[in-house]
């Protein structure tokens, strides 16, 4: 299936930032063999270099099944008259919408982010706190919640799109795309805050609290995310819709999340190995823990117990 991604550029948009995001859509077409992207651009066609593209004037009638903002580093300057009712307009038809740079800004004052957890590019976090009041304001340099991408600038663009494609068409494609651009390793967005389930939502939404169940039994040996629909009765994707709806997530994140924080548990009590609490936890080699370790809490696992 193609995806058309609509591209808007703002004006003074950084040329680094969009090569950096359309780049790998246009790799993962080359790298399977099919269109798997379209893409389409519109707004401003000059970039903050002086470099000029074609594109289509914005207008309400832009019809996308992607939504990507790209913006700038001058977060002050004013916004053209009128995209904010496009954007709001553009937005209801996309399945994913995405700021990159400053371009998140303007999905924030479009009302775009209200209710999200979102990375804002380009002012003081005091001000961005006070203007943007109904975002949850993140510091990670790109942030995934739900069908919202944002992020800081070309490098972490770049990251959040791979990891994007990797989320629609499967991790080993991300991981073509990672190689393809010399990457290192997939970048991977902030883990979402410990959400515990109340008792309400337990009594309520006795399949999600199944589902979390069987996570918190099956540490050392994961089950996969169909095992866990069939345990509790639902197809994968009603269950990550509950888990989307209920705790701002989807159930890989919130399994990994699980076993994660009991790693940091047994590492920080001191009393097993490495590679016992890597095994012990499901992971399946000591570098595959350190480095998931390592995107989670900011330190490898060695590092957190030396602290």
């Amino acid at each position: 299936m193609t995806r058309t991604v609509g591209v808007l550029l703002l004006p003074d948009a950084s040329a680094l930032t969009y090569a950096a995001a359309v780049e790998p859509l246009l790799a993962c077409n080359r790298l399977l063999g099919e269109r798997c992207f379209d893409i389409r651009h519109a707004g401003s066609g000059i970039f903050s270099s002086g470099l000029s593209a074609g594109v289509q004037p914005l207008d309400s009638e832009m019809n996308s099944d992607w939504l990507l903002v790209v913006g700038g580093h001058a977060p002050g300057r004013s916004l053209p008259a009128g995209i904010v009712e496009h954007l709001q307009v553009i937005s209801a038809r996309a399945s994913v919408i995405g700021g990159l740079a400053s371009g998140s800004l303007a999905l924030a004052e479009a009302g775009l982010l209200d209710g999200f957890r979102a990375t804002l590019h380009g002012l003081p976090a005091s001000v961005l706190q006070s203007q943007y009041p109904a975002i949850r304001h993140s510091d990670d340099v790109f942030c995934v919640d739900r069908n919202r991408l944002t992020c800081r600038g070309a490098t972490a663009a770049q990251d959040l799109m791979i990891w994007t494609i990797g989320r629609e068409l499967g991790r080993d494609v991300a991981e073509a795309l990672a190689q393809w651009f010399v990457r290192e390793r997939v970048g991977e967005p902030e883990l979402a805050p410990g959400t515990e389930l109340d008792q309400d939502t337990r009594r309520e939404q006795p399949a999600l609290a199944g589902a979390v169940d069987l996570m918190l039994a099956n540490i050392e040996e994961p089950l996969s995310g169909d095992d866990i629909a069939g345990h509790v009765g639902l197809s994968r994707r009603q269950l990550e819709r509950l888990f989307r709806r209920y705790l701002d997530t989807v159930p890989s994140r919130y399994y990994l999340r699980i076993r994660l924080d009991r790693a940091r548990e047994l590492v920080r009590a001191n009393s097993l190995s490495l590679t016992e609490i890597a095994l012990a936890c499901g992971f399946s080699s000591g570098a595959h823990f350190s480095t998931t370790y390592r995107n989670a809490f900011g330190l490898t696992p060695s590092e957190d117990r030396e602290a």
